[in-house]
């Protein structure tokens, strides 16, 4: 899209992160959550779904505001302390931002505090569709 004319993935001051811990229902249960949230720039809203990327982690899923100012992506798993955080659409990485994920930075729940029965980290399912994980 556009490849002659913007050099992707974009990088830019004005795209920020913020992460936290967060409490979802899926499936009718409370499960544990690391939402990345994204701003910056305008995203997009495609046929395909939208990725975010923390390293080799791929979001569990993505909820783009309907302004499309902001970006919420939830993972099921632990992040690595270091990575750089992208998103895009399937394989394709439309921005990169930086400064790069660093795990001392995201704001953690208390864990006596979480709702009996929650769905920890590694717990199930880590992704749909192959959502998980990526493989290298």
């Amino acid at each position: 899209m556009f490849d002659d004319l913007i050099k992707f993935p974009i990088e830019h001051e004005r795209l920020r992160w913020q992460a936290k811990e967060v409490v979802k229902d899926l499936d009718l249960k409370p499960h544990l959550f690391v939402r990345l949230t994204l701003t910056g720039a305008r995203f997009p809203v495609m046929a395909q779904l939208p990725v975010v990327r923390v390293g080799n982690v791929r979001s569990h899923h993505v909820i783009i505001s309907e302004d499309q100012l902001t970006a919420h992506a939830y993972f099921r798993q632990e992040l690595p302390a270091r990575g750089t955080i992208a998103f895009g659409f399937g394989d394709a990485v439309l921005l990169r931002f930086r400064p790069s994920f660093a795990a001392r930075q995201l704001r953690r729940l208390d864990r006596k505090r979480l709702p009996k029965g929650i769905e920890l980290f590694g717990g199930g399912n880590q992704g749909r569709a192959g959502q998980g994980k990526d493989e290298g």
